[in-house]
């Protein structure tokens, strides 16, 4: 017993020691004195090569190493553009300081690197990965939207529905806040946004309660492009889209836009314009069996729809910022965004066969239906910030924001038949958002942080629907059962606090607990019969509290493991809880259910990280449960299909995920590759409801599937200023609520030339290289069985020219990008 007592107690001994010990220090730049961040530091045992641990510096350009052995070391530092340096130092069971270190330029160092230098396209956060827009050549000159399609774990259908992992309860931020976005309007907003506006893409899975707990499968959030250099610096760019594939007849689309930084004295301020016009020819393919309610071998009928679209729309995106340092502690900032004259067309046309359902299969009904229509979604954001650090270690970040878009649609439908008749249908949107937030960070040492915070979001969803028969004397008469005038009324008030630390310089922590209250009011107005319109209202009211976790370890030679878990909600909105029904398809009738409930999801991941020199690997377990999730799904009344939301029981996903990032053969090649094994499980639900009298009765079978997808992005650096990229993914089957979706895979290409010290760039790409843009699904339910397949986008080819200008230098204590969510690292300052 003594002599175990006397192990553990020298086990004890070398334990504190080895606690006791740090290293510490700043790294300075020798010609402006100014501190240096995110330069590296590196530990190795004096006499051996092999690191041991390293560390980068903060803001102040200051850095701390512990848990090290008594022993002799020796330190490198390095910086691109800088001379690497070295010191040794001797650790005896005491912290060290080396104070001030300083670092000289390296004119042929930055010579080179201005050369051959290539950014990198993807890195690894605690609790994100982040993707640099700027880098990505096969999306130059389209929309954010273009550029989400190359980001791993995210998929953007035909209709410009974003889903993560699978999933499309996912919220869409730009600058660490949703800006107005909304599952109503941001498949507009997305494809209005040129790619050039974007710095960085964010893929936040588990959220820390720091954030709202809005969507299940997580957060993407959009970094906007805000340089930071000594004086001015700016570019303009011009590119032209065209789509090579039948029918031959699509329009060209194009881009242009302006950018403008100043950064002098107390101000940065920025400025961006541009616009983008773009065109696309699709079509769909539907092919329905509709069954025997008792024999569903027994096909009635069947009915076939053919049908072609062209759209085509652009518009003008506008956005500012300034940010004011008052004092050494204080900076006010106001931003904002808009966009303004964007309209759009489309132009539909369906040719419809229903025949019998056996033999010799006779024809019933055969006709075309024409749907014509205008849009537009004009829209904004402002933002006031204001950034107050009293003393060392606090820091107040306030911000009040206020979003208004609006979406219009007017449709008109002309169906040949024996006789030919016309339809209209409007369609108005407007959503309003004010958000009030607080947040409040403490660092009472170098390795841990406090946070608490309020947030208050006030919004207002209106949408007014009406429709008409058009007669051939020009009058109208109103269709009535297709009115629907709709207020959503939310409020929600949320209150955070997240506490983090870290030990012997390896081992982190960080829990947190957000409690929210929400209350919301429906109000929809319809004709219950001919000529009488009624009012009714919902009121709902909860308080929710969700908890995070993250635990972190790293250890010796570049590895790290991590384990977080979120508990978080998706909250039905727009056009799922909106009881208009859209008949731009009059055998398949669209509606919302106002009756749906938030869905809860738990998710729990396990992260390993390894990094090398010139390689890194990230491996993830994750699994996800949500209880009463949402989702779309058919059912028939007559010979007419209707399409809605549901709360079915609930939904268990599992989930491996592999990303590597290598550069190989000098400086040539980059290679990004991403892949993901997925196996979700959908329970069996009974629905019953009913709807204007009508009954509602849906059944639904357990579903479970295995899928899977790769991704795969190589950037090439053929010269100094010849670069190429090749784009390329593939995604299995997945499983949808009534059925399952085909797999789908697409190649991008892109190339581009610098001139003139990389002033002048000029970028080509071709996207969907093979022509396979396009998604299929399979669904069945009581009543029918139904292919479709629908294709859109086809090859585009493009060409884009910029033109930098003014100083093409950062600054050395160069910020991190305004607007980035912040993450849960204990050595950064939080969101700036």
């Amino acid at each position: 017993m003594k002599r175990l007592t006397s192990i553990l107690f020298l086990v004890f001994l070398a334990l504190m020691a080895t606690a006791q010990n740090s290293l510490s220090g700043r790294l300075m730049d020798a010609a402006t004195r100014q501190p240096l961040d995110f330069a590296n530091v590196s530990v190795s045992r004096t006499g051996d090569t092999a690191p041991l641990t390293g560390t980068v510096t903060d803001e102040q350009g200051k850095w701390e190493i512990g848990g090290l052995e008594n022993g002799s070391y020796t330190l490198t530092f390095s910086f691109m553009g800088y001379i690497e340096q070295q010191k040794t130092a001797t650790l005896s069971g005491k912290p060290l300081s080396l104070g001030k270190i300083y670092l000289e330029e390296d004119a042929r160092q930055l010579e080179e690197v201005e050369v051959v230098g290539q950014n990198a396209t993807m890195r690894f956060e605690l609790d994100r990965k982040v993707f640099a827009v700027d880098q990505n050549i096969a999306a130059a000159g389209g929309s954010i939207t273009d550029a989400l399609e190359n980001i791993p774990t995210v998929d953007v259908d035909q209709e410009g529905n974003i889903a993560l992992r699978n999933n499309e309860a996912v919220e869409i931020w730009i600058n660490g806040k949703p800006a107005g976005l909304t599952a109503e309007n941001r498949a507009q907003v997305l494809q209005q946004l040129p790619a050039e506006s974007i710095q960085e893409i964010e893929i936040i899975t588990n959220p820390s309660a720091k954030f709202s707990p809005e969507g299940t499968a997580g957060i993407i959030n959009l970094v906007m492009k805000k340089d930071r250099k000594t004086g001015y610096y700016g570019s303009v760019n011009a590119g032209i889209q065209y789509v090579l594939a039948a029918p031959w007849t699509t329009p060209p689309g194009g881009n242009a836009g302006l950018n403008i930084n100043l950064s002098k004295g107390i101000i940065d301020a920025y400025f961006n314009a541009g616009y983008h016009y773009h065109s696309s020819h699709g079509s769909t393919l539907t092919d329905r069996h509709n069954l025997s309610l008792t024999d569903r071998t027994d096909t009635l009928s069947r009915l076939q729809n053919d049908a072609s679209n062209d759209r085509r729309g652009g518009g003008a995106f506008l956005r500012a910022g300034i940010d004011l340092r008052i004092t050494d502690r204080s900076t006010l900032g106001l931003s904002g965004f808009g966009m303004v004259g964007t309209t759009g067309r489309s132009d539909a046309l369906n040719r419809y066969l229903l025949t019998d359902g056996a033999a010799p299969y006779d024809t019933l009904r055969q006709y075309t239906r024409r749907e014509q229509g205008t849009s537009s979604h004009p829209g904004g954001n402002a933002m006031l910030t204001w950034q107050f650090k009293p003393v060392k270690g606090h820091q107040l970040d306030m911000s009040a924001s206020y979003n208004h878009f609006t979406w219009n649609q007017y449709n008109t439908y002309t169906q040949a038949e024996q006789d030919t008749t016309r339809q209209k249908q409007d369609n108005e949107n407007r959503d309003q958002m004010v958000q009030l937030k607080a947040d409040y960070e403490w660092k009472p040492t170098t390795q841990s942080r406090l946070e608490a915070g309020w947030q208050t979001d006030l919004s207002w969803r209106k949408t007014n629907a009406d429709a008409a028969e058009l007669m051939p004397d020009a009058t109208q008469q109103a269709m009535q059962a297709y009115y629907n005038d709709f207020l959503n009324r939310e409020q929600i008030h949320a209150l955070y606090v997240t506490y983090g630390n870290r030990f012997w310089d390896r081992f982190s922590v960080q829990v947190g607990l957000r409690g929210e209250y929400m209350q919301r009011t429906l109000t929809t107005s319809y004709y219950d019969a001919p000529d009488h319109l009624t009012s009714v209202r919902r009121d709902t009211s909860y308080f929710q509290l969700y908890p995070s976790a993250y635990l972190s370890y790293t250890f010796p030679k570049g590895h790290e493991l991590q384990l977080n878990y979120t508990r978080r909600v998706d909250r039905p909105r727009g056009h799922q809880i909106n009881p208009r029904q859209d008949f731009s398809d009059s055998t398949n009738i669209q509606l919302g259910n106002p009756d749906l409930l938030p869905a809860y999801s738990s998710s729990l991941e396990l992260n390993y990280l390894k990094t090398w020199e010139r390689h890194t690997l990230s491996a993830g377990l994750f699994w996800r449960y949500a209880d009463g999730i949402i989702q779309n799904v058919k059912y028939m009344q007559a010979d007419i299909m209707k399409n809605t939301f549901i709360n079915i029981a609930n939904r268990s996903e599992y989930g491996v995920e592999v990303v590597g990032k290598n550069r190989l053969f000098g400086n040539l090649l980059q290679l990004t590759t991403s892949a993901n094994l997925y196996y979700n499980t959908i329970s069996a639900a009974d629905y019953h409801s009913s709807y204007n009298g009508q009954p509602i009765d849906i059944v639904l079978p357990k579903q479970n599937i295995l899928t899977w997808s790769v991704r795969l992005n190589a950037q090439f650096m053929f010269t100094k200023t010849f670069s190429g990229q090749l784009s390329a993914r593939y995604h299995s089957p997945r499983v949808v609520a009534q059925g399952e979706t085909t797999h789908h895979y697409s190649i991008d290409l892109g190339l581009r030339k610098t001139f003139f010290d990389k002033k002048l760039a000029l970028a080509f790409n071709v996207r969907d290289l093979l022509n396979s843009r396009s998604r299929a699904n399979t669904t069945w339910g009581d009543g029918f069985y139904q292919y479709q397949a629908r294709r859109w986008n086809s090859r585009t080819i493009g060409l884009t020219v910029t033109y930098s200008f003014g100083n093409m230098k950062a600054k050395h204590n160069q910020h991190p990008q305004d607007g980035g969510a912040a993450g849960t690292s204990y050595e950064d300052s939080g969101e700036e």
